[in-house]
């Protein structure tokens, strides 16, 4: 297996017992134990239950009823799993039998003849094709479990959580056990059995959820455990023990609860427990407590927040919560809110979003995207940004992110498939950019905002929203104002109003004004706005309310205030934090916090999310122009610094050979703890430093341009953000070019290699490390040169072109230890040991594997790990020589790390190489567990390889 790059953290294996009882779902609402007397049921066929969820069991007039031998038990069975449908005679084969017989069709006929005498005819009917049992309300306690189990999913999902638990209860009070026990189904059969085991776990989670919700932690203690005893691995019933326990105030319980799930998925799978259950963990270590009833997604509580002093717009509220509401959703629900600049779209599709959130509603899943339709310095974000985006927030890892618009909306789609999800799409520039961003089934609510109609998106109910009504604007500005000013004076409020345009966000300024200077009247104010607005009579109405307004309050603010106001005109992000704009400012963070919460205070800025700051869309172009002829350079170069920092967090391996421009004295650069703590940085940064690349080459900072690109390459790759990746190596392999910096050309280029290799356009990949090559060389940087001939190679490997990969790692093996490069020599090593393995040299491959493996064990390769890739070709070759106890235990340590990295492809390979060992060394059950566990993780994928893995399985 070869490799570039990787990082891997180790983790230490618990060894803790699990205490449970040992017992099925305790019944709350009681269960009365019937006799086992058995007696045939009259020709009438009345007065029957029939039972599934236990033992197969027929009953009539509280007496079992003898059904005879186990195959004709068997049809019964299959035939009462498709009540009052046809079950065909496939079917019922392949539901009856393992290997069905040449022609079951005579058997079939001799089972239900034998049924029908036990039943009576009229119950069990001939149909083509198959047959028919007839079942009336009340007589199967499959059917009543469906329903109770509808019922309380129902209320479950609208946050009626005491209805919730009383239909629950009374679906898990008609299970006795497993179902159909005692029977030797088919894989049909079974296949339904396994079903119905799946949805009886789903509803008595659900059930200790909605206990927890109660404030009833304990009751749900009990029943969770002895559910854990039948399935140690089902990690959302741990999850929920956790909770429960966490709630009840049992946190050491809770965490060792935690330890025993960890123990029980190393011993059985050899995997670490999911991100549900570790971020479960995280949240009780934090003290917190947390409530999240679906973990698969992690797409939660994305919106932005709410404002205290939303007023007014019943009407429009009526409308959206009419749309929303479940009898009028037979299909995807979409609302455009349209309206001019200024006219609060955005704060009303927020307040709404929040009370649907806070009634209980779409508590599944919330994205939100700004999709930037009308910024005049930035073109609209492509709805492929805006997938991907999403996609990684609904849990898909950035190497299965396809790169085709139309793909990523598949994926998109299947991923909310049968979820509630609200989205909201903010400044929708046009239809085109918000038809790949829908979902595909009925249940989810889609709330846009936009300048304009979107006449042309089909299914979509137009909102349009006007300016306040006088009544609801004057309203706004007492609200804001505090006091009783705005009521004294109520000619001087509808005139100031006016003055506004009725719209909130210059109300909002307006009355902040007031509120900040207690000695004025309302008709100073009015007075102040109509003299500010006859200055700038040369703009277009609608302008010149907005324009006097932001004016007024520019020139409120204190100098250093204004200062930092007009240079934040300039910063190239979305949003910006009181770091970025202290750098800007040249100013300690702590200072520009003040001024950033002065400026929130005043209504100049926004904030979305916590920490994080950004201009109304009406605000930037006003800032920026007061800011005509600053310079934004120090805050590239803070970025350059700040983002070395975080990259040095989590990839401290890798050196550079090149020097930074300097930063003033006393600037204060981000601390990172942890490599998770740098990597959510470089996540909440991506589009400005993306940005920052673009600006700094175009305005006279290319030697920034491209050293920022070259410490992105860590963070890329490891988070595989391809997009931004070619992207921005583009830009800075132009700005190296321009400024003839031969040095940042090679390493430009090289980093170009590494991502098309990724996206496996190899000639494209080749071309980029032969220009490299050629620049390194010519510049004498050995590192690079080592660097690029391993990652050369690595292509030629993909190609199964191997002499020639063997030369490239030969060539870099003469290169590393003349650098002191140590993680390098490790992985070029194992490329080369797998080289060797596939050229059928398995003496010269395990020689240099060991080297390998001797290098990467004393260096603590925890960076970018080369351990994974080395233990999975040592498995390789053990397995190829049928030492396969050897290969078992290499292809385990190759597990461990890759999950470790949380890399779920390479986990799925070493699952798939281990199972393909143990079968071969006679273990076909645990294999047939590996291949499973493969095969699931590939199906989350879309990798077709789980499909080959099914088809072996059968």
């Amino acid at each position: 297996m070869s490799a570039r790059m990787w990082q891997a953290v180790r983790t230490d294996r618990a060894q803790i017992d699990v205490e449970s009882a040992t017992r099925s779902l305790v019944c709350r609402v009681g269960y009365a134990t019937m006799d086992t007397g058995e007696r045939r049921v009259s020709d009438e066929g009345i007065d029957v239950e029939f039972r599934l969820l236990g033992s197969l069991e027929v009953r009539h007039d509280g007496e079992n009823v003898m059904l005879g031998g186990q195959r004709q038990r068997t049809v019964l069975a299959a035939l009462l799993m498709r009540p009052n449908s046809v079950a065909s005679v496939s079917y019922l084969a392949q539901a009856v039998w393992e290997k069905p017989p040449v022609a079951p069709e005579s058997n079939l006929r001799t089972y239900v003849a034998g049924l029908r005498r036990v039943l009576g005819g009229d119950r069990l009917v001939t149909r083509p094709g198959g047959y028919l049992v007839s079942i009336q309300p009340g007589e199967l306690d499959l059917d009543d479990f469906r329903r109770f189990a509808d019922d309380g999913d129902k209320a479950w999902q609208e946050g009626d959580f005491t209805s919730a638990v009383e239909h629950f209860e009374r679906a898990l009070c008609l299970w006795r056990g497993q179902p159909l026990s005692g029977l030797l189904p088919g894989p049909v059969l079974r296949a339904d059995i396994a079903r119905l085991e799946d949805q009886r776990l789903t509803i008595a989670e659900r059930y200790a959820h909605a206990l927890i919700e109660l404030g009833k932690p304990d009751t749900a203690v009990g029943d969770l455990r002895a559910l854990i005893v039948e399935y140690p691995l089902r990690e959302e019933l741990w999850a929920q023990l956790m909770l429960a326990l966490h709630r009840a105030g049992r946190q050491a319980e809770a965490l060792d609860a935690f330890a025993s799930a960890r123990q029980h998925l190393i011993d059985e799978l050899g995997i670490e427990p999911g991100a549900r259950l570790r971020r479960v963990q995280q949240e009780i270590l934090a003290g917190e407590q947390a409530d999240e009833p679906d973990e698969e997604i992690s797409a939660w509580r994305q919106l932005p927040m709410d404002i205290a002093e939303f007023i007014g717009r019943h009407a429009e509220l009526r409308t959206l919560h009419a749309m929303a509401e479940p009898s009028s959703r037979t299909a995807l629900a979409i609302a455009t809110i349209h309206g001019m600049p200024g006219v609060g779209k955005t704060r009303l599709a927020v307040h709404f979003a929040h009370q649907l959130v806070d009634a209980g509603r779409f508590d599944q899943i919330q994205l939100w995207a700004d999709l930037r339709g009308f910024d005049a310095e930035r073109p609209p974000i492509p709805p492929s940004a805006v997938l991907e985006h999403f996609l990684r927030l609904l849990g898909i890892a950035g190497p299965l992110i396809p790169q085709e618009l139309e793909s990523r909306a598949a994926l998109f789609r299947s991923r909310l498939a049968e979820k509630r999800a609200l989205i909201l799409l903010d400044n929708a520039a046009s239809e085109e950019q918000i038809r790949p961003l829908l979902p595909g089934t009925q249940g989810s609510l889609v709330l846009i905002t936009s300048r304009r109609n979107l006449a042309g998106l089909v299914g979509a109910r137009g909102l349009p929203l006007d300016v306040l009504p006088q009544p609801e604007a004057i309203n706004l500005l007492s609200l804001i104002a505090g006091d009783d000013r705005i009521e004294a004076e109520p000619q001087a409020a509808a005139r100031t109003s006016a003055l506004c345009g009725h719209l909130p966000i210059a109300l909002s300024l307006a009355a902040r004004r007031l509120r900040k200077r207690p000695m004025w009247t309302v008709s100073d104010l009015a007075a102040r706005l109509e003299r500010e607005e006859r200055r700038l009579d040369q703009l277009a109405p609608g302008t010149r309310e907005i324009q006097a307004l932001f004016t007024m309050s520019y020139q409120a603010l204190p100098a250093e205030q204004q200062r930092m106001f007009r240079l934040l005109g300039l910063h190239p992000g979305d949003d910006f934090t009181a770091e970025s704009a202290a750098a800007l400012a040249g100013i300690h963070p702590d200072d520009a916090d003040f001024h950033l919460e002065a400026m929130l205070d005043e209504h100049l800025v926004q904030q979305n999310t916590p920490r994080r700051y950004r201009f109304h869309d009406l605000v930037k172009p006003y800032a920026r122009e007061l800011a005509a002829g600053q310079s934004a350079h120090p805050l590239y170069t803070w970025y350059l610094h700040a983002t070395e920092a975080a990259r040095m967090a989590f990839d401290p391996l890798r050196t550079r050979a090149f020097g930074f421009p300097p930063l003033p004295r006393d600037t204060v650069l981000p601390q990172f703890a942890d490599h998770k703590e740098a990597l959510a940085w470089y996540e909440s940064e991506r589009a400005t430093l993306r940005v920052v690349v673009q600006v700094a080459a175009e305005n006279g900072l290319p030697e920034v341009a491209w050293r920022l690109a070259w410490v992105l390459l860590s963070f890329y790759y490891r988070r595989s953000h391809w997009d931004d990746w070619i992207d921005v190596y583009q830009i800075a392999l132009k700005a190296a070019k321009a400024s003839d910096e031969r040095h940042g050309e090679g390493i430009i280029w090289c980093g170009l290699g590494v991502a098309y290799s990724d996206l496996q356009q190899f000639t494209n990949a080749i071309d980029a490390h032969q220009h490299a090559q050629t620049i390194l060389e010519e510049v004498d940087d050995l590192k690079g040169q080592a660097w690029n001939l391993n990652n050369l190679g690595v292509v030629y490997v993909y190609l199964d072109r191997l002499t020639t990969a063997a030369d490239c790692f030969h060539r870099a093996l003469v290169l590393f230890p003349q650098t002191g490069d140590r993680q390098g020599e490790g992985i070029a090593l194992n490329n080369l040991g797998d080289t060797y393995r596939r050229l059928d040299r398995p003496d010269s491959a395990i020689k240099h594997l060991e080297q390998a493996l001797k290098i990467q064990q004393e260096i603590g390769d925890k960076s970018e790990s080369g351990l994974q890739f080395t233990y999975g070709t040592l498995g390789d070759i053990h397995h190829d020589a049928g030492n396969y106890k050897q290969a078992a235990r290499s292809y385990e340590e190759a597990l461990a790390v890759s999950k470790a990295l949380g890399d779920q492809r390479t986990s799925a390979r070493m699952l798939a190489n281990l199972a393909q060992t143990l079968n071969a060394d006679g273990d076909p059950e645990q294999a047939r567990l590996r291949w499973q566990e493969a095969m699931k993780i590939f199906d989350e994928l879309g990798d077709p390889q789980a499909d080959t893995i099914r088809a072996q399985l059968g």
